[in-house]
């Protein structure tokens, strides 16, 4: 008997100088030196026990493993095949790629000097390890080496002479052909599966799951190409033949991915081979195939009662948009929970099957009945009305709903327009101790689908947006669920007993908030949110995305988890004080935004003319107020000759001319806004048309022009146009000399703004064409705006 003390510093007791401590405790303790030196001496075996036991514990460190190696190394054991094999598979489970690539390189090294070979498990982990680490260039190196050995092996076999390569392996090529589905790499993934028949090796389920998938994965990315997709189905075909051949008994994810590439109830929906003169007897085949996947796929749900093969078969029915498929495999789990007197290993109705069935509801547009299966077989909730209507006692019950069940009945709630309730099911997640996710936030805000409800009435006419009143109430919600997580964990960084956190605010959801906020001009609220949004960015440590230095952080999230303000935030923000016309909050998120190195895009633009615009239209609706009140009592409030006294409206100048009659004339002027307007107008159009009054930005980069911009530049000439015409003494006639040169110069950017429409192939809509019959109008061209609206009567 021995015991390994991991160490050979001196001790009190008596020890070795392998390490082998002696227990006085154990029988044969006085055996002399030199026979428990012979006998308790550990060996390779027993140290090829001990990396493996240290390997397959995911708390261990990485530095025990390498101190174990070398302990082995200092007592002059050497390394077998098996030893270096545990090493990478230990390397590999803990993550440590250094010392994998270390391990190799020594295991490399001795295979040429002959002290150990490497097998098939060597090669097959090394493909495994260097697959994990997406090292995609040694991972072709591995299997090049290893379809190199294996081929060696087999002409050796042919020939009168010494073994040579390696004995190739199911294992071994599975993972091969598995490299090549993963990369949707399908003919290299077939020609490997057929290298395996050449040698005559057995192929299991595990051998053709992932060429399914990928062919899965081929006929959906043909699809959304508009191509034909007929080569992924025939290719399908092919390998459920041979796999059938092989004597191979498909599992359910084969012949979930078989089903959906084929396709099932609608076999020609998305492709082109009824129409592309195929064989007959191709399509019989495929039709013999169909039928063949739904039998089995049937068969395997009458004789497993396992909730996974439910769960398969309503993702299927979802994915098709067969709805009646998924109403009959409900019916079904339902009725064996009911009358079956098979002891399932696992309840049939779980959080799996369940969140599964409202998915795949879902998924055929059914919210009210996904709705009223939240209220049939989820725990009643105390908050809801509907309890009165409940069925008896013995429809079954879904106890302890996980995080997926809410996920997803808050998505059918939205979708049929009840946010109310989405309120009381993340109230109740949070009671219940489940923490909502980003992914809860954004279902809650979903706009409803109101191509799915016709029996009511299309009232969303505009851009949809949360009322502001269940904003807050989520709002609340959320924010009380975050504060309790920040006071308990000082740092997101440092929380990984209490498991793996993410980020709940988010970008995407905080601008979707702010942007209510704006709708509804509550500015208070919209800083609150993104006020959490900057705290959210502390806990997990991230900083501003303009920054390089907060790589390391951020990567540790995927892009629709980063919460550190980006963008689209610093736009909805922008649009917040837009909306009540505050340059001073819009100039402190612009200066904040930038000195973060945010690079602002064409939508934060359009925020900002919007803003501009709105601040000029109230300076040049005081003005013409003052200007009348003037007009009135025949005397300007100062000195018209050299501008003397301060104005009570703005830092810019009024201009004023006298007329031939000596009356004090009011000039229409440019403001310090219409000026910026101009300049984002001349960045995103392109600045062909000479312009002395606007300002000239500081790079030329065109930003680029979308329709929302266009249409905004076009109403805010037209207005610019109406307020100058109208500004004009009320006892004059309206006369182009007393209009400001800068008409004509909006006349002629409107024109720019179309041509440029039509250069850049834009797409005009509704909005468009409204706004550019109203600028006809506002110039007196009746008859073209009559033509613009005909035009868009007849386009809709």
């Amino acid at each position: 008997m021995w015991r390994y003390s991991g160490m050979t510093r001196p001790s009190i007791r008596r020890s070795e100088p392998d390490g082998c401590v002696l227990d006085s405790r154990l029988p044969g303790s006085g055996i002399i030196a030199s026979s428990v030196h012979s006998i308790w001496r550990p060996t390779a075996y027993h140290y090829n026990i001990a990396l493996d036991a240290v390997g397959r514990d995911n708390k261990s460190a990485i530095d025990e493993l390498i101190l174990l190696h070398r302990d082995m190394r200092s007592h002059s054991i050497r390394e077998d095949t098996i030893t270096f094999n545990t090493l990478l598979n230990g390397c590999r489970r803990l993550g440590a790629w250094a010392y994998f690539r270390e391990v190799e390189a020594q295991m490399r090294k001795r295979d040429r000097w002959g002290i150990t070979r490497m097998d098939v498990t060597s090669w097959a982990t090394l493909i495994q390890g260097y697959r994990e680490c997406k090292d995609w260039e040694a991972v072709d190196r591995c299997v090049a080496e290893a379809t190199s050995s294996c081929r060696e092996w087999y002409k050796s076999q042919s020939e009168d002479g010494a073994e040579r390569g390696i004995k190739p392996s199911t294992e071994l090529w599975s993972a091969i052909v598995s490299i090549y589905a993963v990369r949707d790499m399908v003919s290299q993934a077939v020609a490997s599966r057929r290298i395996m028949q050449g040698f005559d090796l057995s192929m299991n389920a595990y051998t053709f799951a992932p060429i399914f998938a990928a062919l899965h994965r081929m006929r959906r990315s043909l699809v959304r190409q508009k191509k034909d997709a007929w080569q992924a189905i025939e290719l399908a075909l092919d390998e459920y033949e041979e796999m059938r051949k092989s004597n191979v008994t498909p599992n359910a994810t084969i012949l979930t991915n078989l089903a959906l590439t084929i396709g099932l109830n609608n076999t020609f929906a998305d492709t082109s081979c009824a129409q592309g003169g195929q064989d007959e007897r191709v399509l019989s085949r495929l039709r013999d195939v169909d039928s063949t996947v739904a039998r089995e796929l049937e068969a395997m749900l009458s004789r497993s009662h396992d909730p996974h093969t439910y769960a398969v078969l309503l993702n299927l029915g979802g994915r098709s948009g067969a709805v009646d498929d998924v109403r009959a495999v409900w019916s079904s789990l339902i009725n064996e929970m009911k009358f079956s007197w098979t002891v399932a290993k696992q309840p049939l109705l779980n959080s799996l099957t369940f969140s599964a069935y409202m998915n795949a509801l879902i998924s055929c547009k059914r919210y009210n009945e996904a709705t009223t299966a939240f209220y049939t077989h989820v725990t009643p909730m105390s908050t809801s009305s509907t309890q009165l209507g409940r069925p008896g006692i013995d429809t079954p019950i879904l106890i302890g709903a996980d995080q997926s069940v809410y996920n997803a009945s808050l998505q059918a709630f939205a979708r049929a327009d009840r946010h109310r309730m989405c309120v009381h099911i993340l109230r109740r997640m949070v009671n219940s101790g489940i923490q909502p996710s980003a992914l809860s936030v954004r279902n809650s805000m979903l706009p409803p689908d109101i191509d799915a409800q016709k029996d009511k009435p299309a009232r969303y006419t505009r851009r949809w947006s949360l009322p502001l009143m269940i904003a807050r109430n989520m709002w609340s919600v959320i924010i009380e669920s975050r504060q309790r997580e920040w006071a308990r964990n000082p740092s997101g960084l440092t929380g990984h007993l209490f498991g793996e956190q993410l980020p709940v605010i988010v970008n995407d959801v905080a601008a979707q908030l702010i942007r209510t906020a704006a709708y509804a001009r509550n500015v208070e609220f919209g800083e609150q949110i993104f006020d959490a949004l900057n705290k959210e960015a502390a806990f997990f440590g991230m900083t501003s995305q303009g920054h390089h230095d907060s790589a390391t952080t951020s990567n540790r999230f995927p892009e629709d988890l980063q919460c550190a303000p980006n963008v689209r935030t610093y736009t909805s923000m922008i649009t917040l004080y837009c909306n009540i016309a505050d340059l001073t909050g819009v100039n402190r998120i612009w200066t904040q935004m930038v000195n973060d190195g945010i690079e602002p895009t064409l939508h934060t633009y359009t925020s900002l003319v919007a803003a501009m615009h709105k601040v000029a239209l109230r300076k040049r609706w005081k003005r013409s107020r003052e200007h009348a009140e003037q007009s009135d009592r025949s005397t300007p409030a100062w000195d018209p000759v050299d501008g003397s006294g301060e104005s009570p409206i703005s830092d810019e100048s009024r201009v004023y001319e006298s007329s031939k009659d000596g009356s004090v004339q009011y000039v229409w002027s440019l403001t310090a806004q219409d000026a910026t307007i101009r300049s984002v107008e001349d960045r995103a159009v392109g600045s062909d048309v000479e312009d002395s009054t606007a300002q000239q930005s500081d790079d030329n980069v065109e930003l680029g022009l979308d329709i929302p911009l266009s249409t905004l530049l076009l109403r805010y000439h037209s207005l610019r146009i109406q307020d100058a015409a109208s500004s004009v003494h009320k006892d004059q006639e309206p006369q182009a000399s007393l209009i400001d040169k800068s008409v004509a110069q909006d006349i002629e950017r409107v024109m720019r703004v179309c041509r440029a429409v039509e250069l850049k192939g834009l797409k005009p809509d509704a909005r468009f064409h409204a706004a550019l019959a109203d600028f006809f109008e506002t110039c007196g061209d009746n008859k073209s705006a009559e033509l613009v609206r005909q035009h868009m009567e007849s386009s809709s």
